[in-house]
């Protein structure tokens, strides 16, 4: 045993971050599966934007033909929970046109390092459960509009400097639902809440004098959020596409406000997930829709990550009614707090050994498979 301890928790083997390096390409939120699934055929957006991309009309179009997300017709519907979810994403949707508004000409005097701890102080009092700083990389801007109340196609000139970025810890009792729908309920009330937060949030900024917009679910993203919020220091990029929090891990939610009131920015953290992950392969194993890669990960714009399969994953998704979770759910790193899940992340952050024996350990106790 104090063999074992020893190997768990000494420094063995490498913890490296993921490598990332300048790119100047910015993603088109057009190309993105969720403003894809939109396009109606006979609408100019449908018309204009499979001129440019025929090789993706007729898989997007299979897509369409299956009901929509909280719709009949999906293996998982139920009429009154469905019902209930989709109030909450209507609600979200009224929501898109406070994320921005009028600056207050008297601008405060700033001490970047006391606004840093004060705008923390004020987010975690506004609900948020994990709160980091980023220098918003210009790579992480969509360039032009895919969705929203702006007009499709319009260039998007975010220029601020940096980005507040927060998480929501999803309910483990709900995400262990997957993939039926009371995950897709605690999906939307943490979006619901993400949305309250940052605008209140975006809010106050202004009434400092600088500019401020917050970034909500509800076609109102300009800023992609899983990168920034790493860059925050809030978590690393999982296999499963997800930002791994250190406290929840996948089961989170994330909001953000971009801003250019100088603020102090955190520095990414590693603890062990990218080599984890090499070695885990749980999430690409119980994806339904074989969307999850098992293999090593590429570069793509510059990052290090495992690329995903969207149109498989939203097929599925539509098929079944839901947004899955299956990955989320069977994520080790999802498990809830308790002093035996915290050793376990503590090895896993610092040794190889404890790596490769915590996988085997996690599918001895938790399963390999999950079932549904």
């Amino acid at each position: 045993m104090a063999l074992f301890a020893f190997l768990f928790f000494i420094p063995l083997g490498k913890t490296t971050e993921i490598a990332i390096t300048p790119c100047s390409e910015r993603v088109d939120e057009r190309d993105t599966m969720f403003a894809r699934e939109e396009y109606v055929s006979g609408t100019p957006q449908y018309d204009q934007y499979y001129s440019s991309h025929p090789e993706l009309r007729d898989v997007d179009d299979r897509i369409r033909s299956l009901p929509e997300l909280l719709e009949p017709g999906g293996k998982f519907y139920e009429q009154e929970l469905a019902g209930r979810i989709d109030s909450v994403f209507v609600e979200i949707e009224k929501m898109v046109n406070d994320v921005d508004g009028e600056v207050v000409e008297d601008r405060h005097e700033i001490d970047s390092d006391t606004i840093s701890l004060d705008i923390k102080k004020l987010t975690f009092e506004l609900g948020a459960d994990e709160v980091g700083i980023a220098r918003l990389n210009p790579a992480y801007i969509y360039s032009h509009v895919g969705r929203g109340p702006e007009k499709w196609g319009m260039p998007i000139t975010l220029s601020h400097k940096y980005a507040i970025v927060f998480t929501l810890e999803m309910d483990y009792g709900q995400v262990k639902e997957a993939p039926y729908l009371p995950i897709t309920e605690e999906t939307a009330e943490r979006y619901r809440e993400a949305a309250r937060i940052s605008i209140l949030l975006a809010k106050h900024i202004r009434e400092l004098g600088f500019p401020a917009r917050a970034h909500i679910s509800g076609s109102n993203y300009q800023v992609m959020l899983p990168p920034v919020a790493y860059d925050a220091g809030l978590g690393e990029l999982g296999r499963n596409g997800y930002l791994i929090s250190k406290k929840f891990g996948a089961r989170v939610r994330l909001g953000a406000v971009t801003t250019d009131l100088p603020l102090v920015p955190d520095r990414p953290i590693s603890f062990g997930v990218r080599q984890f992950c090499d070695k885990c392969l749980k999430c690409a194993m119980n994806c339904p829709s074989s969307s999850i890669p098992s293999g090593k990960p590429s570069i793509v714009r510059g990052v290090e990550k495992w690329p995903l399969n969207v149109e498989s994953c939203l097929r599925f998704w539509r098929i079944i009614g839901t947004d899955c979770g299956l990955c989320m759910k069977v994520c080790p790193f999802s498990h809830p707090k308790s002093i035996v899940h915290d050793l376990i992340r503590k090895g896993i952050a610092r040794s190889s050994f404890a790596r490769i024996v915590s996988v085997w350990g996690d599918d001895l106790l938790y399963g390999r498979k999950s079932s549904y």
